[in-house]
C-alpha cells in the first residue's frame, strides 16, 4: 500500500508564519479601522460642540442686551441648552454723561463628559452703547389718554423745582406740566402749569413712541427686581440710592409706601394718604389721589403704559416736575442698546 509522504519541516514551518502574519494584519486593520472611527467620531463631536458654543455665546450676548436694565456689571453667566455663556462687559469710552460705549465678550463653552478638561469654547463680542437717561423729560405728568382733572387746590407744576447747583441741569426752564394725549381741566382751585402747561399728542401711541419705555419688560415678572412687593428700608441706604421697586397689580400707595427711585405698578396706581415719592412713577394706568393728606410726588408721574388712559382726578396735593430727582431715578431704567453689525467672533 503506497505510504503518505511527511511534510517538509520548512513547508509546515512557513504555513505558521503565514497564519501568523495574516492574523497580525487583520489585528493592524481592525486597530487601525477603530482607531480611524474613533477618531472621525471625536472630531464629530467636537465640530458639533464648538458650533454649539458659538451658538451659546451668541445667545448669551443677546439674553445681556435685551435683558438689561440698571449699572452694568462685570461679568454674568447664563447656563444655555447644554453649555453655559459667560458675558463681560468693559467700558471703552463716555463721550457725556447718559451714553457710554462698552465692549461685550460673550464666551461660550459645551463640556464633552469624555473629554473634561478640553470643553468646547467659541468667544464673540460686540460694541453696545449704555443709555442711562431712557425716561425722556416730557412733563411732571405723562398720560397717554383721559381726561386729567385738577381739583380742591390740587397743582401739577411743571416748572423745574430743582434748585441751580442741586445737579447738571437743575435751574432750567423745566418741561410741561402735562404730556397727554387726552385732555386736561382745572376746577375749584386746582392748576396746572408748565413750559407749556400743556402739551398735547395726537394718540396714545404718539405718547408711547415718544417714551420709549420697555414696558413689557419692566412689568413681566419674570423680569427680576430687587424689591418687588415691597419697599426698602431707605433709612439704611445711601442718600444718592435711587432703586428700582415694583408692585404687581392695582396700589393705592399710602405713606408706607413713600420713597424716593422709580416706582412700577403693573395695574392702576393711585397716590394715597400722604404719599410721597421722590423720582419716577410709572404705571399702567393712573387715576389720582385719594383726596386726603396731600399727597407729593416730586420728579415725575406716566401712567397709561398699558396702552391707554383712563379718566383721573388729582384732588389734593402736588406733583412738580424735579429734574435731578428724575436723573437719579433714571439711572435705575437705563439700557444697553447694540450697535449695528458689531457682532464678531474674537476665535
Amino acid at each position: 500500500r503506497p505510504m503518505s509522504r511527511p511534510v517538509a519541516p520548512d513547508r509546515s514551518g512557513f504555513a505558521l508564519a503565514l497564519v501568523v502574519l495574516l492574523l497580525f494584519a487583520i489585528g493592524v486593520a481592525g486597530a487601525t479601522g477603530y482607531q480611524v472611527v474613533t477618531t472621525e467620531f471625536l472630531l464629530a463631536g467636537q465640530n458639533r460642540d464648538s458650533h454649539q458654543a458659538l451658538s451659546i455665546a451668541r445667545a448669551g450676548l443677546q439674553r445681556f442686551i435685551g435683558e438689561h436694565v440698571g449699572s452694568v456689571g462685570d461679568s454674568i453667566s447664563y447656563a444655555i441648552g447644554s453649555g453655559v455663556a459667560t458675558v463681560t462687559a468693559r467700558r471703552v469710552v463716555a463721550p457725556d454723561s447718559s451714553n457710554h460705549l462698552y465692549f461685550l465678550r460673550s464666551e461660550g463653552t459645551v463640556q464633552d463628559p469624555r473629554q473634561a478638561n478640553s470643553p468646547a469654547r467659541r468667544v464673540v463680542g460686540t460694541y453696545a452703547w449704555h443709555r442711562q437717561a431712557p425716561v425722556p423729560h416730557m412733563g411732571a405728568v405723562v398720560l397717554t389718554g383721559g381726561e386729567l382733572r385738577v381739583e380742591g387746590g390740587a397743582r401739577v407744576r411743571g416748572l423745574n423745582d430743582a434748585n441751580p447747583g442741586m445737579c447738571s441741569g437743575a435751574g432750567g426752564p423745566g418741561t410741561a406740566g402735562v404730556a397727554t394725549a387726552g385732555s386736561t381741566r382745572t376746577r375749584s382751585g386746582g392748576s396746572i402749569t408748565g413750559n407749556p402747561d400743556t402739551d398735547t399728542y395726537a394718540n396714545s401711541q404718539a405718547v408711547l413712541d415718544a417714551l420709549g419705555l420697555r414696558w413689557d419688560i419692566l412689568s413681566s415678572p419674570n423680569f427680576p427686581v430687587e424689591f418687588d412687593g415691597s419697599v426698602p428700608n431707605f433709612a439704611s441706604m445711601p442718600a444718592d440710592s435711587f432703586p428700582l421697586v415694583r408692585y404687581q397689580g392695582n396700589l393705592t400707595a399710602h405713606w408706607w409706601w413713600s420713597g424716593r427711585g422709580v416706582l412700577i405698578v403693573t395695574g392702576r396706581f393711585r397716590a394715597g394718604w400722604s404719599f410721597s415719592w421722590d423720582g419716577i412713577i410709572l404705571a399702567g394706568e393712573f387715576r389720582g389721589s385719594s383726596g386726603f393728606n396731600a399727597p407729593s410726588i416730586d420728579g415725575m408721574l406716566i401712567g397709561g403704559l398699558d396702552g391707554s388712559n383712563s379718566n383721573a382726578r388729582w384732588r389734593s396735593g402736588q406733583i412738580r416736575y424735579h429734574s435731578c430727582n428724575v436723573d437719579m431715578a433714571n439711572r435705575a431704567l437705563s439700557y444697553l442698546e447694540l450697535v449695528d453689525n458689531t457682532i464678531f467672533e474674537l476665535n
